[in-house]
């Protein structure tokens, strides 16, 4: 496997019709996301790109991040958010997801400079997020509302943090507030 690492100013056309092809393989219930393009349409649009490719040049596995200053308690917190991890449906099992969050870590406390990195998920992969070293925190978080752009709600997804500039324990107490859309 080859790892790849773009800024998202950096991702040619081909880039982005090959990762689009792994989200709407990898996320085939919303397909329609990631039609023309390698990211949703109503999350907001990442920073950076992580993939691992096979010998062919495929991308067989991805994950994007935005870094976003983000209220917590009141305090602002430099987070890597991350989203749209993937992992093509055939290549399930092979520890793809694990070296993902390997490389991940290579950079959150250096290319990307982030306190913390932050992932909302549903609760079915929750285990795999806490295996490769996210811990899971208690925090209500408010968002942009991805249906209607004019109002913040509340999630209920879990949400998990991993240490980046600062230990995961220095994770503070307290609603969070993304400033802006989710990931």
């Amino acid at each position: 496997m080859r790892v790849i690492t773009r800024w998202e100013t950096e991702l040619t056309d081909e880039d982005h019709d090959a990762l689009s092809g792994l989200l709407r393989a990898a996320f085939a219930s919303n397909a329609d996301e990631f039609l023309g393009r390698s990211w949703p349409a109503s999350y907001a649009r990442k920073e950076a790109r992580i993939w691992l490719a096979d010998e062919s040049g495929r991308p067989v596995a991805h994950l994007a991040v935005e870094r976003r200053l983000i209220g917590v308690a009141g305090a602002d917190v430099l987070i890597a958010g991350i989203g749209d991890v993937a992992v093509a449906p055939d290549m399930h099992g092979h520890g793809l997801g694990a070296t993902l969050m390997r490389e991940l870590d290579a950079r959150l406390r250096t290319a990307y400079a982030a306190d913390f990195g932050f992932v909302q998920c549903g609760d079915n992969v929750v285990g795999f997020y806490r295996s490769t070293g996210w811990t899971q925190v208690a925090n209500p978080v408010r968002y942009v509302d991805t249906a209607n752009h004019r109002r913040a709600v509340v999630g209920d997804w879990p949400t998990l943090v991993r240490p980046g500039r600062r230990a995961v324990d220095e994770w503070p107490d307290g609603p969070v507030d993304l400033r802006g859309l989710p990931w």
